[in-house]
């Protein structure tokens, strides 16, 4: 066991990342329908940031928004990572990630465990990082090779169908299940460090609540799909908005998703929710039971959030409502702390500077080869009141289902989404959380509407985004005629 910490040691750092993880999924946000003991003990010691964001709903841009501190359109890994239908299936080399500042500028170990998807799993493998999880000849796991470690039929035959064989249970050891290896491998480095070793940042990856959604038979199904109420806004008229949503929304109405089978797939969800909350608590156990925990600042955050049937859609897409674009995220300083919520706006790349500044003791604007774009979390963990941003800027480039850019602003009071190529959305989250009524094309909202879109044609020429030269909100009327 490490004994307890010097006032003057550096912090380990552990980040669990999550991927597709809707916030109402977590009592700390609200939600009461999914049991997550352990993640509600840890926001009872963390401060809870209500307005978190993801830069871009989709996993590679996110996940490499969070390992560079960059904005999708810095970076220039516009879309998933994957074979077959990507244009950026590895990010740029000649970008810093943040192992790779850790190895030249911090006397930090870098440790990751679980899903990458920045690029292939060589990519992880061949990166700066200090630790990562056995390679496919170090170990008999069947996914070491996948960027995704997404649970599929090849680990474990169906047990049980759900959702006509869409989710379920299957026959696989817990131990190795996608999930639970991630915690067990960051378990294993946790119960490996000595009293004289380095500090580290240790990022433990779990591929879910990302579908599809299968779990070990040893853990089952634990909710009735009978019981479970449809989301306020499962059903959407589509009325006066962009017309590739209604398309998506009849594709997928086509393949599936009567209300009956939603409901065994959330099910399913729920039930996978709750076994990550069970990893978390394993992870904080034995940070505790080696004597780390109260030197640890922690993070539990997720790359982007999912619909899980809100508005008719399953996983993310080309629309930017606040269920795939809202994130969670819960930060632990070290020792004793008390837990507190802050709504001011926050996004992926303020984690990426919060670390940093952990690391080294002091802000830091860059990483290498480039600026950061976002600003280290720990003067507002501490106290201080000079967050100055009010709003987020987020970003689409498309992906499998077509190249579709968009952009979006929001301050929580009001949204604006502008698609290059579609109807633009306005929305009045106060009065319509829900995002079912477009008024955009209102004409009681032209005065909103222009103060939006100055609001983003700001924050794109501070971030450097020059798509928003083709944006001329002028001719957004004379289109919809």
């Amino acid at each position: 066991m490490i004994n307890a910490p010097k006032p003057e040691m550096k912090p380990n750092i552990v980040v669990f990342f999550c991927d597709q993880l809707r916030i109402d999924l977590l009592s700390c946000y609200g939600g009461n329908k999914v049991r997550t003991p352990n993640i509600d003990a840890l926001a009872a010691n963390s401060t809870v940031f209500g307005r978190a964001y993801t830069p871009c709903a989709l996993c590679s841009p996110a996940r490499a928004s969070l390992m560079t501190g960059l904005y999708p359109h810095s970076h220039h890994m516009f879309n998933n990572s994957t074979p077959g239908y990507s244009y950026c299936e590895h990010l740029k080399p000649e970008i810093a990630i943040l192992p790779d500042w850790v190895k030249d500028e911090t006397d930090y170990e870098s440790a990751y465990f679980g899903k990458w998807h920045i690029g292939s799993a060589q990519d992880l493998f061949n990166s700066s990082f200090t630790h990562t999880h056995p390679r496919p000849d170090q170990d008999d796991l069947p996914y070491l090779n996948s960027s995704h470690w997404h649970p599929d039929l090849k680990i474990g035959p169906l047990d049980s169908s759900y959702a006509s064989g869409q989710a379920g249970t299957i026959r696989v050891p817990m131990e190795r299940f996608p999930d639970v290896a991630a915690a067990n491998y960051t378990r294993r480095f946790i119960r490996g460090r000595k009293p004289d070793d380095k500090p580290f940042c240790a990022f433990c990856a779990f591929p879910g609540p990302h579908s599809p959604w299968l779990i070990p038979s040893e853990f089952g199904i634990r909710y009735d799909p009978k019981t479970i109420d449809m989301w306020k806004n499962r059903n959407d008229s589509f009325e006066g908005k962009p017309i590739n949503q209604r398309k998506l929304y009849h594709l997928e109405r086509h393949r599936c998703n009567p209300d009956e089978e939603l409901r065994e797939l959330l099910a399913c969800l729920f039930s996978y929710m709750e076994l990550i909350d069970t990893q978390v608590g394993a992870v904080l156990d034995e940070l505790k039971s080696t004597g780390q925990y109260d030197n640890t600042l922690i993070v539990f955050t997720a790359d982007h959030g999912d619909m899980a049937g809100s508005h008719g859609f399953l996983s993310k897409g080309a629309y930017m409502y606040d269920e795939t674009y809202r994130i969670p995220l819960l930060v632990k300083t070290p020792g004793a702390c008390k837990g507190r919520r802050i709504d001011k706006p926050v996004h992926l790349m303020d984690v990426t500077a919060t670390l940093m500044h952990a690391m080294r003791g002091e802000p830091i604007c860059r990483m290498a080869t480039h600026d950061l774009q976002g600003d280290s979390l720990l003067p507002l963990l501490s106290g201080e009141d000079s967050w100055t941003r009010k709003i987020h800027y987020a970003e689409y480039h498309g992906d499998w289902y077509g190249h579709y850019s968009a952009r979006m602003v929001t301050d929580a009071r009001w949204k604006l989404v502008w698609n290059l190529t579609d109807f633009c959305e306005l929305y009045d989250l106060e009065r319509d959380p829900g995002e079912l009524v477009n008024l955009f094309y209102s004409p009681g909202s032209r005065a909103i509407r222009q103060q939006y879109f100055q609001l983003m044609i700001d924050e794109a020429r501070r971030l450097g985004d020059e798509q928003l030269a083709l944006l001329d909100p002028g001719i957004e009327d004379f289109i919809h005629q």
